[in-house]
């Protein structure tokens, strides 16, 4: 009976130590981004940004200081190879013209996620994010 208690207090214990950790790698990028940008139809002006992965990896949130101001849903995952090295961390816009929209975040460590795609030609420009 006493081995039965240990094992599932020891059980409960290593699933809210792996709840924890799971939750302390959603991914979240501040970047400095000086142009206005489009997420999700919504302009955003230049600014400092935090973009912050939901728990179910489904969207990105993007906060201006403690507001959230806009939600960027992830359309599909890019394998994390394409990174430069595995510490990279960047945010890229599709620019077409003078507009830039929100296409992909990569973050250390992880794929990448893309949350728009822009069907006509365009440039990419990339932030390069603090660490």
């Amino acid at each position: 009976m006493k081995t039965r208690i240990l094992l599932s207090v020891s059980l409960i214990t290593l699933l809210a130590v792996a709840a924890g950790y799971g939750q302390s790698l959603v991914a979240s990028i501040t970047a400095n981004i000086n142009f206005p940008f489009t997420v999700e139809g919504k302009i955003l002006p230049a600014g400092e940004y935090k973009f912050v992965r939901t728990d179910s990896g489904s969207a990105f949130i993007v906060e201006s200081g403690v507001r959230h101001v806009a939600t960027a849903l992830v359309l599909t995952r890019l394998s994390r190879a394409m990174h430069t090295t595995p510490e990279d961390s960047h945010i890229v816009f599709d620019k077409v013209g003078d507009t830039y929209t929100l296409a992909e975040i990569w973050a250390p460590n992880e794929d990448g996620f893309v949350l728009a795609m822009t069907k006509t030609p365009h440039e990419h420009h990339v932030v390069n994010v603090r660490k």
